[in-house]
């Protein structure tokens, strides 16, 4: 009888580890990379600017190496850095210094990305297009 209830233990057991789900958290860096994002839309301070559908503004960043690649022929590194509840995006290129953007929402296919310069607001809306 003993040789039973430690078989149905073992079982039980088996059952219920085998079973747990693996919580996956994606990184910012992995919502972020191995993907094209294509700029949609653009505001600076009132102004806004509508470029869903047409060829436009994108950039890739690749988590191996850490690099940038943008449609104007930019390249460079980047770098990307949490202090929740903001996630920053700073871009270091020879060819054109970038300031870190505010990564203001990430989602699978939307990215809204943000800074300030001269005291205007400048939002990108990018989307993967899928």
């Amino acid at each position: 009888m003993k040789r039973f209830y430690f078989c149905i233990a073992i079982l039980f057991l088996f059952v219920t580890q085998s079973c747990q789900k693996e919580i996956e958290y994606e990184t910012p860096e992995d919502k972020l990379t191995g993907k094209f994002w294509y700029l949609e839309k653009k505001t600076v301070g009132q102004q806004s600017y509508n470029y869903s559908g047409a060829t436009t503004f994108s950039f890739l960043l690749t988590k191996s190496t850490k690099a940038y690649r943008d449609s104007d022929g930019i390249e460079g590194n980047y770098t990307i850095s949490e202090q929740l509840p903001t996630t920053k995006l700073r871009i270091q290129s020879g060819n054109r210094q970038i300031d870190a953007y505010l990564v203001s929402l990430l989602e699978k296919d939307q990215i809204v990305l943000t800074y300030t310069k001269n005291n205007l607001l400048h939002t990108f809306y990018f989307s993967t297009r899928r």
